[in-house]
């Protein structure tokens, strides 16, 4: 069966409230339905990984300024034909952020379905889609100096977790970083 590791992933995964429990019943769906969903040929769908990269602490998380989006959120990208979801999500915290020390731990901390917009890529116009994301939860260290790809973002910064409102222009994303917060502290919070 195609995508059978990645089912087992999101099957295995338990949802932190009711809107991440119905994106994963919607993963579900769409790993069982389309066999194409690891690259961004699928029109509808596709697959992410973001690394939600907060200090040793937890007091901060990383945050990157997004061009197409116009504001602060977390690093990510696609997959881009690779199944390790992890090893993405560090790549492209490494490549987003100038991060060389990120830790990764490789159990999935979010899970969520979200919308593109309609934009422009490399000279091409993409159709609204969806990204199917998965995030893992990643330590870094606040005094590593930052070199933020200026191909892929504006700049990043360390924001306190409690200041993420003030910082993200995209309303919608507010809950997800306040959930990966909330997810992280609760389930690491002894980890260091």
């Amino acid at each position: 069966m195609k995508n059978e590791a990645l089912i087992k992933l999101v099957q295995d995964f338990s949802p932190w409230d009711a809107q991440e429990a119905a994106d994963r019943e919607s993963a579900l769906r769409a790993l069982s339905t389309f066999e194409d969903i690891l690259s961004r040929d699928n029109p509808i769908i596709h697959l992410c990984a973001s690394p939600w990269i907060m200090s040793r602490d937890m007091k901060s998380v990383l945050l990157v300024y997004h061009r197409l989006y116009d504001s602060w959120g977390w690093c990510g990208g696609h997959c881009d034909g690779d199944e390790d979801l992890c090893a993405v999500a560090l790549r492209e915290g490494m490549e987003e952020s100038g991060l060389t020390r990120l830790q990764a731990d490789e159990r999935l901390l979010g899970l969520d379905i979200l919308a593109a917009p309609r934009h422009m890529k490399h000279g091409r116009q993409l159709s609204t889609h969806l990204h199917l994301n998965f995030t893992y939860l990643c330590f870094a260290d606040e005094r590593e100096t930052l070199h933020p790809c200026e191909r892929e973002v504006k700049g990043a910064m360390w924001i306190e977790c409690r200041n993420i409102r003030s910082h993200v222009r995209e309303q919608h994303m507010i809950p997800v970083y306040e959930r990966l917060c909330e997810r992280a502290l609760s389930r690491y919070k002894n980890i260091w």
